[in-house]
């Protein structure tokens, strides 16, 4: 009887074919019928993870992950989604902007408000976008706004337009001349208010 049990589960076995079968008469002993049992060649090897290539530079000596501004005293935030504080006194890579460097004389407690990352996206934005223009003027600075707008609703944000009418403020602190802004030169190339 043990034959004919054990030729009906061969059978099995070979139908089933990759799979393969282990059968026991219930002698202890393990008869190997039809191959391997497979075991971990039925999973296959998983693979190499493969290089994940650079998740990117980590920023240089106090440079931000945005635009390349330094923008925090003591080196940057190297990259991250977090945004720097604002700070007035100079800092590393002020010269190539003249834009920021005349904020953080004229318009410093604007430029510490200017705390979240759509701000400083924004004022970068409106720099560019401003000086970019032709003939830079008030419609011009309102197209922009539109443009650049953070919520995009067409407006700046509070702390943005905050520090953009100081900007464009015609009381000059200090270095302007009359009649002339804050940084409009600075900023735009010109004075568009």
């Amino acid at each position: 009887m043990t034959r004919a049990w054990t030729k009906r589960i061969l059978v099995v076995c070979l139908l089933t074919g990759a799979f393969g079968c282990v059968v026991s008469v219930g002698d202890d002993l393990d008869d190997n019928v039809g191959g391997a049992s497979g075991g971990s060649n039925l999973a296959g090897s998983s693979g190499t993870s493969g290089t994940s290539g650079a998740s990117g530079n980590a920023g240089s000596g106090g440079q931000s992950g945005s635009g390349g501004m330094s923008m925090v005293e003591n080196g940057g935030t190297g990259g991250s989604a977090a945004t720097p504080t604002p700070v007035c006194s100079a800092e590393a890579g002020d010269a190539e902007d003249r834009c920021l460097s005349c904020i953080k004389v004229e318009c410093c407690p604007e430029w510490q408000a200017c705390t979240d990352s759509s701000c400083q996206l924004e004022r970068e934005d409106m720099v560019t976008c401003v000086s970019e223009l032709e003939a830079p003027d008030f419609e011009g600075f309102g197209d922009c706004a539109s443009m650049v707008s953070a919520a995009d609703d067409g407006f700046l944000q509070e702390n943005t337009q905050t520090l953009f009418d100081c900007v464009n403020d015609e009381a000059p602190v200090s270095g302007a001349g009359e009649g002339e802004t804050r940084c409009g030169v600075e900023c735009f190339g010109s004075d568009i208010f």
